[in-house]
């Protein structure tokens, strides 16, 4: 890339990427939010069938994290 004079404009953003950031950063809070209030004992520990937030908590973070990199 090379820098220009000009500042970075939403044209200049790609869609697919910016698409993607925003779906992984509202999957990642959502999944956060229902691992901590309802996928946890009063221990500390995941309960057994909330295993799935902790994956998907992880793979909308690599989503997000890939998106802002795309965009």
């Amino acid at each position: 890339m090379i820098p220009t004079h000009q500042p970075l404009t939403a044209k200049d953003l790609n869609f697919f990427g910016v698409a993607a950031a925003l779906l992984g950063f509202v999957g990642f809070t959502v999944c956060l939010w229902l691992l901590v209030w309802v996928g946890l004992d009063k221990e500390g520990k995941v309960k057994r069938p909330f295993y799935w937030l902790a994956v998907a908590l992880v793979v909308s973070f690599a989503v997000m994290v890939w998106g802002l990199t795309k965009a």
